[in-house]
């Protein structure tokens, strides 16, 4: 197999001299309006093209190695209690597996990921729109799992922050304390 990036031999779609240099993760966060904080490691523009590839086969591999090089040594700088949850914002299966499932995976031994516990009933795609048609557009999620734990929410990008924040609101309805966020990437609009 070829790196995904500098084409040389790789045992992964990702080389180990590319997550090092290229890839090396910029820890970012930001407070959305509702108070959440969301941490980032990459700007989107920067990785766009490898998070495109949630759409096809490699993209599984890519993903699994993106979370371990970011949420997973991330997480190990912290000394979280147990029995925290990863909750994966709508990890429901498509093209053969799901992107947010595999990003908290990689979360793993720090929290437990619980998977299929809160999904969009609305699958709209919210690529390229703006935040009005985004807040016009609800995913209307439903929280299916334990009341009342911490969990951390998991998800791929954060561009707005409108899914996040609603994922956070229907989280707390249940009583679920939500102590922040990670997404490999940022799109903030400047």
């Amino acid at each position: 197999m070829r790196c995904h990036l500098c084409l040389n031999l790789s045992w992964q779609p990702l080389c180990k001299t590319c997550l090092q240099t290229i890839l090396a993760p910029t820890p970012a966060f930001r407070v959305l309006e509702s108070g959440l904080r969301v941490y980032s490691f990459y700007n989107y523009t920067d990785i766009a093209p490898l998070l495109h590839t949630k759409h096809t086969y490699i993209g599984a591999k890519i993903f699994a190695q993106l979370g371990t090089h970011t949420f997973f040594e991330f997480l190990k700088t912290f000394e979280l209690p147990k029995g925290i949850y990863a909750i994966p914002i709508d990890d429901h299966v498509r093209h053969g597996y799901s992107h947010s499932a595999i990003l908290a995976k990689a979360t793993k031994p720090f929290l437990t990921p619980i998977y299929g516990s809160l999904r969009a009933q609305n699958h709209e795609s919210y690529s390229g729109k703006s935040r009005a048609y985004r807040q016009a557009n609800k995913r209307n999620f439903i929280f299916t799992c334990k009341d009342e734990v911490d969990a951390i929410l998991i998800d791929d990008i954060v561009t707005t922050g409108s899914t996040l924040e609603e994922a956070y609101e229907t989280l707390k309805q249940h009583g679920v304390n939500v102590l922040f966020a990670l997404v490999l990437a940022d799109a903030k609009e400047n």
